[in-house]
């Protein structure tokens, strides 16, 4: 493919040499394909669009930030000590999350975690996302920090939820992704994730239940 450059001093020149990829515009197949021939440039890209999401996963798991970090840079890791083996089997991304769940479920039966770091799950970043039904309308400052509260009694049910129910929940209602790319990430049926999924929900409110209850006999009292 022909492209121009500037060279400074003819003006315009003719260059038959291949145009420099555009790596934002690949698809994250093709990216690892350049990986596994050790283009790093390539894998940058993979980390830009990937980093944080699997950070952030492994923290909604484990309750640790600072595990949660190791656990994301061993992810990568591992992926670009594949890279040369790579071959476009099942979606790339698909293939990224189960990386870091395998890992992310291998520290928890070292460490044998039943109880997580629950006032952790709660010093979550400002750009870190969950989804939380509570509409924000120009919030008054109490109503704002009711907000907060409401999503960090959210984000401590889901702390507590037993792994097999918490895994599912967090990549369908925070990471937000499809049944069937769940059911593929974990190995099981879709049934057997939606199942789940639904389970974990209802423990959840349950775990809410109590304290929303409250919530509103003060509201009641109150005359709101």
């Amino acid at each position: 493919m022909t492209h121009v450059k500037y060279n400074g001093r003819d003006g315009m020149t003719r260059d038959d040499g291949p145009a420099p990829p555009d790596y934002r515009a690949e698809t994250d197949e093709s990216l690892m394909l350049r990986v596994g021939k050790g283009d790093r440039q390539a894998f940058d890209e993979i980390v830009r669009r990937y980093g944080s999401k699997m950070i952030n996963l492994a923290y909604q798991i484990t309750g640790d930030r600072d595990l949660a970090e190791d656990i994301g840079q061993e992810t990568f890791f591992r992926a670009y000590r594949s890279a040369p083996r790579y071959r476009e089997i099942s979606k790339f991304s698909t293939w990224l999350y189960t990386i870091a769940i395998n890992l992310c479920r291998n520290e928890l039966r070292k460490r044998k975690f039943r109880i997580f770091s629950l006032e952790g799950m709660a010093e979550r970043e400002e750009d870190e996302k969950i989804r939380i039904d509570v509409v924000d309308d120009g919030l008054k400052p109490d109503a704002e920090l009711e907000r907060k509260e409401l999503g960090r009694m959210i984000r401590k049910a889901i702390a507590s939820l037993p792994e097999k129910f918490r895994t599912p929940l967090v990549l369908r209602d925070i990471q937000g992704l499809a049944y069937d790319k769940i059911g593929r990430i974990l190995n099981l049926p879709e049934g057997t994730v939606k199942s789940r999924i639904n389970r974990a929900r209802l423990r959840v409110k349950d775990i809410l239940k109590p304290v929303l209850d409250e919530d509103l006999k003060e509201a009641s009292d109150n005359g709101v």
